[in-house]
């Protein structure tokens, strides 16, 4: 483009040059006219007039002429200018055309130069992303490798696994077989166990009282029958035993170390209704005041109900045949043992209800509340349906106050009890000197007589674990 451009400028400065040059040939030919003239004039000074005048017509005629010749010469040479000046105006405005073309071009070319940099920038970054791609995929196909390794040992481990399985498969079944063998051999070794043990108990039974004693010493008459120390040294001299029950030889100072040594390795049963189970001796000592078959009291006051029973037993009697619980007396059961606490609960006329209780169940554990008539106070205590162990994992809140229908928030006269509760074995004596004690004033400004003329007051309960 620069080219073209410089080119265009010396084609301008050539025809400005020949338009000088033809307006000074011009200048140069009028001055030769000129001098010719004149020295026409004085070499032909000397000749007579009419020369001199028919020489000046002529020499005029030819001055003309060649002045025509020159004044067309020139009109000649300045059409040529004219066109030159035109071809000149038409080069310029073409040459800036061509300047113009040569700005954009260069523009042009300079944006060209700004996208092949950005595009050089790109490709650079283009370059980079190549190599990290690259980098990329080398890593992918060395994982790729690796993974395949991988796959081939797992394959092969599959494959020593399957092995291995097989094995196992067999010794499982190997296994098995020895397992059922050894449980026939374990079930056949406990029916061995079992009838060797009943045989021994029932060796060791002692004839008189028919316990298998559960320490020593134990006597023997002379042909080997057993007698326990607790019949054999009664207190009451004409029941103790003289005389073998078995075999009614004289008995004598003899006793058996065998025998003890086989009640120290043998199980005993437990001998409470409905328990059955074995327990070794030392299980067995303590197992009497925890098994839930053990016989105890009714928890109720003796005056209403005196019985004994398991343990199992006494909820189920209290719910349907107790005389002296509340629970059997159009009270609703499922409120009392939904297991939600505080339970609020309101006793009518404490007269006719007199000492009466009420068992409740809180997390399968049953208390049983007591309400105990001393001559000048009254006594609210709970029972816990276990031993005195189990008793010290709970809390029991006792709390007494009026009923109100429009007043369950407690207010005015209330007495108020926190302690441990008491085992189910209690005696009633013992609850009576346990528990909240309530003073006869203090329980009569708590009653309330409704419109019934019924007498009424609340207690509320509450049970937590330690």
């Amino acid at each position: 483009m620069e080219d073209n451009s410089d080119r265009n400028q010396g084609e301008g400065e050539t025809e400005n040059n020949n338009y000088n040059e033809l307006n000074s040939k011009n200048k140069e030919i009028l001055k030769r006219s000129e001098e010719m003239l004149t020295s026409t004039v004085l070499e032909k000074e000397g000749k007579n007039w009419d020369e001199k005048q028919n020489d000046k017509q002529t020499m005029i005629d030819e001055l003309l002429s060649k002045v025509n010749v020159l004044e067309k010469e020139r009109n000649d040479m300045k059409t040529d200018g004219d066109k030159a000046e035109e071809e000149r105006k038409a080069i310029k405005k073409e040459r800036d055309a061509v300047r113009e073309e040569r700005d954009a071009m260069k523009e042009e070319i300079k944006l060209i130069i700004k996208e092949n940099e950005v595009t050089s920038e790109e490709n650079d970054a283009l370059k980079e992303e190549r190599d990290v791609i690259t980098k990329e995929r080398d890593a992918i196909k060395e994982e790729k490798d690796l993974i395949t390794k991988e796959k081939d040992v797992a394959i092969e481990e599959n494959d020593a696994l399957k092995e291995e399985r097989k094995v196992i498969s067999k010794e499982r079944d190997v296994m098995k077989i020895d397992n059922e063998t050894l449980k026939s051999e374990k079930n056949a070794l406990e029916t061995k166990y079992t009838t060797l043990t009943s045989t021994l108990r029932d060796q060791l039974e002692c004839p008189v009282c028919l316990e298998v004693p559960t320490s020593g010493p134990v006597h023997v008459c002379p042909n080997g029958h057993f007698v326990c120390s607790k019949c054999k040294e009664r207190h009451n001299p004409t029941r103790r035993v003289k005389h073998c029950p078995t075999c009614r030889v004289k008995m004598f100072s003899g006793k058996s170390l065998l025998a003890v040594k086989v009640i120290e390795n043998i199980q005993h049963a437990c001998r409470n209704e409905d328990c059955g189970k074995f327990f070794p001796l030392e299980e067995y000592k303590l197992h009497p005041t925890s098994c839930l078959h053990r016989t105890v009291n009714c928890p109720s006051p003796n005056k209403f109900c005196s019985r004994k029973m398991a343990l199992s037993k006494v909820y189920d009697h209290i719910l349907e045949d107790c005389q002296g619980s509340c629970n059997n007396v159009g009270i609703n059961n499922y409120n009392l043992n939904n297991g939600k606490f505080p339970k609020y609960v309101t006793f009518v006329s404490i007269l006719k209800l007199s000492s009466k209780g009420l068992a409740l169940k809180w997390n399968d554990q049953i208390f049983y509340l007591n309400l105990e008539k001393a001559p000048d106070y009254y006594v609210f205590s709970l029972e816990l349906f276990g031993t005195a162990l189990e008793c010290k994992d709970y809390v029991v809140s006792i709390t007494v106050h009026s009923h109100r229908t429009d007043d369950k928030d407690m207010k005015g006269n209330v007495q108020r009890f926190t302690e441990q509760p008491l085992p189910i074995k209690s005696e009633q004596e013992m609850r009576k000197k346990n528990g909240l004690m309530v003073g006869t004033n203090q329980m009569e400004s708590l009653i309330v007589i409704d419109e019934k003329k019924d007498i009424r007051f609340g207690i509320t309960l509450d049970i937590k674990k330690q």
